[in-house]
């Protein structure tokens, strides 16, 4: 349908709020509704700026089904852009904040993640995906519109590794409703990590250890890479670089449980000092 759940509004106004962004991308915005929110919390209420030649926020959309676009959404959005959002968003430049309300499960799933992967790389601070979380939301084409139909269905762990925070909501008979902010460092580091994935799987484990110090060399510190990279280093048996990248997480997570335990185990199978001695001259 050409709107959503109400129930999340609060969770993107607090993400908004959080993020404060210039410049907003809105895909599938279908009766425009979040393009609203975000238009009256940064330029009115946060920029005082109630009439429509004062607005400063670059707020653009891209819309599948045509028949949608009514004037109320052209009062409200800068460009509207008319087609297949997949293919579309290789035309915009970057915006600070995608908007991603109700889409993925309109697309196959591998279709899917590789359109979160183009959003990541359209945007400069954060994606903020909305998306029903069961098999329950099911949904066939209605007014006429292919695009309305549910193709893929998703569960919160399939975001929760990428999202800096999320919201989960419970509807009664259909399951869960998600709304998840990913920044794009977040989503860069999810992303070095399916590549060492892939690399590992490939029987490739060095590079897949390079890709993983790459990532935390030039980004921000992120706990879930730096335990996959120790992880990859014990299987390798590379035992001492694994205690050190966990330390260099001890200095960037002082309060994470899960550090310490894990290198006193590691530590356990470490020679004694003057083996390991002997071994290196």
């Amino acid at each position: 349908m050409p709107t959503s759940t109400y129930s999340q509004i609060p969770t993107l106004v607090g993400f908004l709020e959080r993020l404060m962004p210039t410049s907003i991308l809105d895909i599938g915005l279908g009766n425009g509704k979040l393009g609203y929110v975000a238009r009256d919390l940064l330029d009115v209420m946060h920029g005082e700026r109630y009439r429509m030649e004062d607005w400063q926020l670059k707020l653009d959309g891209i819309e599948a089904f045509p028949d949608y676009i009514q004037d109320h959404q052209r009062a409200i959005y800068d460009d509207i852009l008319i087609g297949d959002a997949f293919d579309v968003i290789d035309r915009v430049g970057q915006y600070d904040v995608i908007l991603v309300g109700d889409v993925l499960e309109h697309l196959e799933k591998t279709r899917a993640e590789a359109f979160l992967d183009k959003c990541c790389d359209h945007c400069t601070q954060a994606v903020i995906l909305s998306i029903p979380l069961s098999e329950k939301w099911t949904q066939e084409d209605i007014y006429d519109n292919p695009y309305e139909r549910h193709r893929s269905f998703w569960k919160s762990e399939d975001f929760e590794s990428r999202a800096q925070e999320f919201k989960l909501l419970d509807f009664a008979g259909v399951g869960q409703y998600g709304t998840f902010l990913m920044r794009r460092e977040d989503y860069q580091h999810h992303q070095a990590r399916r590549t060492a994935d892939t690399l590992a799987g490939d029987e490739q484990p060095a590079a897949a250890v390079a890709a993983l110090e790459a990532a935390l060399h030039t980004l921000p510190p992120n706990l879930n890479t730096l335990l996959q990279l120790a992880d990859l280093l014990v299987r390798q048996g590379a035992i001492e670089a694994a205690i050190h990248w966990l330390r260099v997480g001890q200095g960037h997570f002082p309060d994470e449980p899960s550090l310490e335990p894990f290198i006193a185990s590691l530590m356990q199978l470490m020679p004694p000092a003057d083996t390991r001695h002997r071994l290196s001259a």
